[in-house]
């Protein structure tokens, strides 16, 4: 492993007329950690350096003890554009598209001129490169010690970390912590280090870290811009929630920008929800009629499952969610999950047929097969039915939480036969996690097929 390692020792002799003799050493130490997270100390040493102006504006830079505050108040960060006009800032935010509609204005504002989360964000800043990673299992530390006539009067240490800055450094014989950036300065090499931010530069990321850390919330919020369409619902159901989808994966992928609205009426069981996924489409969002007139049909068909809905009864605390995504019950992208294309299967097929070949030499490979085959099968084939595209196009998509929070996502076929997909947690309705193949909770894809009243459905 390539490391640099400096480490001076800085002696320093006063011409007092007491004829103090003052030593001072730099050490440093670099510690490693193996895969068990068990940390250890790899190296140390030192290197002797004469050179007495750098000894006495690094005694200087110790004896000049500086604190968060301190250091916050000279950061030259402009407070009162923070206190009088927070919401210029939000104006440089361009890590997520937001709206900036009036309901998100309203709750970003507050908290942008709250200084106490702009010292927070900032202790954060300070405190990069903290921690070891799967790539990077090392980090180090400096230690200054100071000797008046060979007697220890002062001894430092600063931060273990991989990168970034080295402060604080905190006494250890009085337990006092100094935020000084001038000691780095001094003893390391400022052209291989970023020097810290400031000012503008310093508000902006303080103010970005803001927002990002309230970015779920403002998305939920951005439903807001289409509020009177959403509220066009509210004929038909009460409508329990609403905001926009942050992230992708399980219900969506490549849409646009789409909403989530749950709701509820009087048809459907305590326990049982609407989720309309509403993508936006030109200055407005998918029309409302869409579900309004074609609901009644797919809640039926799921409330008129046996076994689910005696589960549902007797679980009041589980709950299950018939999606609509725009006006379809399943959509292109849980198709693909579950189903894949023909162009697939056939990539499966030849495939399997390649491996044949094996047959017929005399080499071992160098792989599991049958291990090899399921992986490409759940890549290519889904949950490897089959299906008709017209036929899975009909499907129902569902999912049902108990009050674990366990998940689980379900498909009614138009055959009348129900598909379980994939589930999260130890339980599926009645059936233990292992019951489908793999012994710890985790995500799995049990691809069983079940009739209406529970009996599962083995494959031929």
């Amino acid at each position: 492993m390539n490391r640099l390692i400096i480490f001076f020792l800085l002696i320093y002799q006063f011409g007092f007329s007491q004829n103090i003799k003052k030593e001072v050493y730099l050490i440093h130490n670099l510690y490693a950690s193996g895969f068990d997270n068990d940390e250890y100390l790899y190296s140390t040493d030192s290197i002797q350096i004469e050179n007495n102006r750098k000894i006495s504006d690094l005694l200087n830079a110790i004896s000049n003890v500086q604190t968060v505050d301190d250091i916050f108040t000279n950061s030259k960060i402009d407070t009162l554009k923070i206190l009088n006009s927070p919401l210029k800032l939000i104006k440089k935010y361009k890590r997520s598209k937001v709206d900036w509609n009036q309901e998100q204005q309203d709750f970003i504002k507050p908290k942008l001129q709250d200084l106490k989360n702009y010292k927070k964000y900032y202790l954060d800043y300070l405190n990069n490169g903290c921690c070891i990673t799967m790539h990077q299992r090392y980090r180090d530390e400096y230690q200054i010690r100071i000797f008046e006539n060979n007697l220890l009067v002062n001894e430092i240490t600063s931060r273990k970390s991989i990168g970034g800055f080295k402060i604080p450094w905190t006494n250890s014989l009085t337990g006092t912590k100094n935020y000084n950036f001038e000691i780095e300065n001094i003893i390391l090499d400022l052209r291989k280090r970023p020097k810290p931010l400031k000012g503008n530069k310093l508000q902006k990321y303080l103010a970005n870290k803001i927002i990002d850390y309230n970015i779920t919330k403002l998305y939920e919020l951005s439903a807001y811009t289409y509020y009177k369409e959403i509220k066009e619902l509210d004929t038909e159901f009460d409508i329990k929630y609403f905001g926009e989808v942050y992230g992708r994966g399980r219900y969506i992928w490549d849409e646009p920008q789409t909403f989530k609205i749950k709701l509820h009426n009087e048809k459907m069981l305590p326990n049982v929800d609407l989720i309309f996924m509403s993508s936006k489409q030109g200055k407005s969002i998918y029309s409302r009629d869409s579900i309004i007139n074609n609901y009644q049909k797919a809640l039926k068909r799921v409330q008129d499952i046996p076994f689910i809905t005696d589960y549902l009864k007797k679980h009041t605390q589980s709950t299950l969610d018939i999606y609509f995504f725009n006006n379809k019950t399943i959509n292109k992208y849980n198709i693909d999950g579950v189903n894949k294309s023909p162009e697939d299967w056939k990539r499966q097929d030849d495939y399997v047929k390649s491996l044949d070949w094996y047959k017929t030499v005399d080499i071992e490979p160098s792989f599991d097969i049958p291990k090899a085959i399921k992986t490409s099968q759940k890549n290519n084939c889904g949950c490897n039915y089959r299906f008709d595209r017209k036929f899975i196009e009909q499907a129902i998509f569902f999912e049902i939480r108990n009050k674990n929070n366990d998940s689980s996502v379900w498909f009614l076929l138009p055959d009348d036969t129900v598909l379980l997909y994939l589930m999260q947690g130890e339980k599926v309705l009645e059936y233990d996690y292992k019951a489908f193949g793999n012994e710890h909770a985790g995500v799995q894809w049990p691809c069983k097929r079940f009739k209406l009243d529970g009996e599962i459905i083995e494959r031929e």
